[in-house]
Parts: C-alpha cells; sequence; structure tokens
C-alpha cells in the first residue's frame, strides 16, 4: 500500500467568485477563526493550515495528508469553517460549492504568491495585501498550525512580493482599496478640496486613506474612533485635522460632505436613522464610503434623498485608471510568480521523496555491513591487516554512494513515461529494510 503524501492545497473565494453581499456573509472575525479551526483540523485531519480573512477574500491554506484529494472533499472542509464558527451558516452550504475555488500542489503555491504580491487583488498591485498576508502567517505560527511546508510557502510568498515590486514597475505608485476610496470620493465630488471628510476608525486603512487624502488638500479633515487616543494619534502622524472620540460621531457628521468608514466593527456603525437625522442637519448631499468587511455603513442610508453611498465593489469603477499599466506589469510578474512556483513544486517533491530515498541509502549501508562482517569474518579475508581492511571498506562506501547518488538521479528525473514518484515507489517496493533482515 502507497505512502501517503503531504498534499498542499488552498480553497476559498474572493472578489471575484463572489459578490460584496456573499463575502461579507462568510466573513470571519479572527475570535470565530479561533472557534473553528481547531474543529476543522480535528474532522479533517489536517496537519497544516492559514487562514486568511480580508475584505476581498477568506482563503484556507492548508497540508493535508491524502492519496485521493476530491474538490469535493475540498470545499467539505471550506463549509465546515463556517459550520464550526459561533454563529454557523449552515443555509450556505449550496452557494458556497458553487461560488468557491480550490487548487493543489504547484496551483495552490501560484495562487499563493499571486495573492502576497497583489496580483490577485481588486486594485491590481495593492500594497496592504502583503501585511494581511503576513499577519495570517504569524497567526498560524502562534497557534502552532504552520507546519515546515506552510512555513516555506509563506517565506516564497514574501520574497515572490519583494521580487515583483522591486522587478517590475507595479509598486512605482502604491495602491490600496484606501487610495482607490479617496480616488472616487475626489471622483464622485468633483473636487474634494473644498470637502469636509470624516474618517471612521484609525487602523492601517484609515492610515493610508488619510495620508493619501492629503495629496487632493481637503477643506477640513475629521477622524472618528472608538479610541480616541488611536484618533488623536492618526492626526498627529499625518500632522492635520480635528480628533473626535466616539460619542460626538452624530456631531461630526453633519458637517462632514464625505464619508470614509474603515472600522472593524461586526455591526453596523452608520445606520439609515442616523444619517437620516445628520442629513436633517446638514441639508446638504453627503458621499458615504464603506470599505469595511463587514460594512459599516447599511445599505438601506442609500434610499435616502442626497445621500450616496458606494462601498468596496463599487471600487472597480476606480481602479481602472493606470490599470493598463499596471497589467502589463503584473503580466512580468506573473512571470517571477510562475518560476517561484516551480521551485517550491520542486522543492515539495523532493520533501517527498526523501523517505523513500532514505529508505534505500538505508538498505545499501545495512547490507554493506552485514556482508562485511560476513565476508571479513572468515578465510581469507580474516587474514587482512588494519589499512587492508580500511582501504576495502572506502572501497564499499564508494560503491554504496554511486549507487545511491545514480538511483537518486533517476528519481529526481525519472524517464519519459514515468513520475518521481512512481520511480521512488518502485524503489521502496523493490529494496527495503524489511527484505534485508
Amino acid at each position: 500500500m502507497a505512502e501517503k503524501v503531504p498534499i498542499l492545497f488552498c480553497v476559498g473565494t474572493n472578489h471575484e467568485s463572489a459578490g460584496l453581499d456573499f463575502r461579507e456573509t462568510l466573513f470571519l472575525s479572527r475570535e470565530e477563526i479561533d472557534v473553528s479551526l481547531p474543529q476543522v483540523i480535528q474532522k479533517h485531519g489536517l496537519r497544516e493550515v492559514m487562514v486568511l480573512s480580508t475584505c476581498n477574500r477568506l482563503e484556507l491554506y492548508g497540508v493535508m495528508d491524502s492519496s485521493e484529494l476530491t474538490s469535493h472533499h475540498l470545499r467539505e472542509v471550506f463549509i465546515d469553517l463556517q459550520r464550526f464558527c459561533p454563529n454557523p451558516k449552515k443555509e450556505l452550504d449550496e452557494e458556497i460549492k458553487h461560488r468557491s475555488y480550490h487548487y493543489l500542489h504547484k496551483d495552490a503555491a501560484r495562487h499563493a504568491f499571486s495573492v502576497a504580491s497583489g496580483l490577485d487583488s481588486l486594485v491590481l498591485g495593492e500594497t496592504q495585501i502583503t501585511g494581511q498576508f503576513k499577519n495570517a502567517a504569524q497567526f498560524a505560527q502562534e497557534s502552532g498550525t504552520l507546519g515546515p511546508i506552510l512555513k516555506r510557502l509563506t517565506q516564497e510568498a514574501f520574497s515572490s512580493s519583494k521580487k515583483v515590486r522591486s522587478n517590475t514597475d507595479i509598486g512605482k505608485k502604491p495602491v490600496s482599496i484606501s487610495h482607490a476610496a479617496i480616488d472616487l470620493a475626489n471622483r464622485v465630488y468633483g473636487d474634494i478640496a473644498d470637502c469636509r471628510v470624516l474618517i471612521i476608525g484609525a487602523g492601517e486603512m484609515a492610515e493610508v486613506a488619510a495620508k493619501y487624502l492629503l495629496k487632493y488638500n481637503p477643506r477640513e479633515l475629521f477622524v472618528c474612533n472608538r479610541t480616541l487616543a488611536r484618533a488623536e494619534g492618526l492626526v498627529e502622524k499625518i500632522g492635520i485635522g480635528i480628533a473626535y472620540p466616539w460619542e460626538e460621531l452624530n456631531e461630526v457628521l453633519t458637517l462632514a460632505d464625505v464619508v470614509i468608514s474603515c472600522t472593524a466593527a461586526n455591526e453596523i456603525v452608520l445606520d439609515k436613522p442616523r444619517i437620516q437625522r445628520s442629513q436633517t442637519a446638514r441639508n446638504k448631499p453627503v458621499f458615504l464610503i464603506d470599505i469595511a468587511l463587514p460594512r459599516d455603513i447599511d445599505k438601506a442610508c442609500a434610499e435616502l434623498e442626497d445621500v450616496y453611498l458606494f462601498d468596496i465593489d463599487d471600487l472597480k469603477q476606480v481602479v481602472g485608471e493606470n490599470y493598463e499599466e499596471r497589467r502589463r506589469a503584473a503580466e512580468k510578474g506573473k512571470q517571477i510568480i510562475v518560476e517561484n512556483a516551480e521551485g517550491f513544486d520542486k522543492w515539495l517533491s523532493n520533501l517527498n521523496l526523501k523517505p523513500a530515498l532514505g529508505s534505500f541509502r538505508e538498505y545499501l549501508d545495512a547490507l554493506v555491513a552485514q556482508e562485511f562482517q560476513k565476508s571479513f569474518g572468515r578465510s581469507p579475508l580474516n587474514s587482512l591487516d588494519e589499512n587492508q581492511i580500511k582501504a576495502a571498506e572506502a572501497m564499499l562506501k564508494s560503491i554504496v554512494n554511486k549507487i545511491n547518488g545514480d538511483a537518486a538521479r533517476v528519481v529526481h528525473n525519472p524517464p519519459v513515461g514515468y513520475t518521481s514518484e512512481s520511480m521512488a515507489e518502485a524503489l521502496k517496493s523493490l529494496f527495503s529494510m524489511d527484505k534485508n533482515s
């Protein structure tokens, strides 16, 4: 019976396979992943696992011992990630099957490298995804689920990202969802230089948006966050703006012409009644841009007069700017990704071949030791002096090294019509320690 080998896989959904409504429904917080993942690992026997959860994707990278890993099995793993969370979404099973994708082996590595490099993003070449990928790897490391294969995968992913940004023009102009949100605000308003802009949140996306906003020199900038100190820290870092405590959100809403919301809240921050009250006080249009997931702004707000609501998927109309230039850079980047994926696949294949080659070497060493003891224990070889015995041992060791080297070369570079795995399996079947006992 063939020994099972570790299989690298990726299963998930993203901005291309599913719309925002569905992605929002599937979104899992770090706390939910904490609850769900151990049960998924136990049920499916995952050796290693890492979960990447962002506003544009939910993906599970893993390693499983399985001689036959089907697409049905992989989707069940992904569905169980939802089933075992504190708020299970069983009614979505069928839709998950239709809106998810999966990759194996080299394809999984290539996908991971593309994701980490920003080449699989809604905003082509975005920079934030690299940090999000690193955070996912760090969490898996701290949770003890990042084994040697995924550790090597993430290292190669970061290396690929660095090569893509160093060797192509895709990194010339930093782009991200936050950048696109500001560009969208400028486009829909006409010129936000005359606007009062409110940023709700003070995390990474808020900071990127605030820094990029300086390019347009808005009339005023407000930052409101649940923790006032963080809002004040952001204002101090960028050098302009006024920080507001969460309790004064309603007040500052009446002042803002453009609102960009990007909190990490799990519930709606701006509901229809709140926006309705602020609009009654304002009595002029407001542009709401929601780049959070789960969303911060209730979709019903768009029903109000003079309220214009945009979400992450609406950014597609903005990212077309300079798209052709980034696309050409991305094509060059994809070649780097392919080469790195080939190298990773070769490393993984070699990893799977090591047990067979190791067993063969053990067989040769044991055979030589056994025959040496038999032959040199009787006449005429038992009369050799110490130097002669050492010379004989060196000759036998040289022969073993030659045979082992020849076998390894054939396994790694199999004849036409054969695979490395089949050659390794044949080696284990023909020569084993059991046969020598």
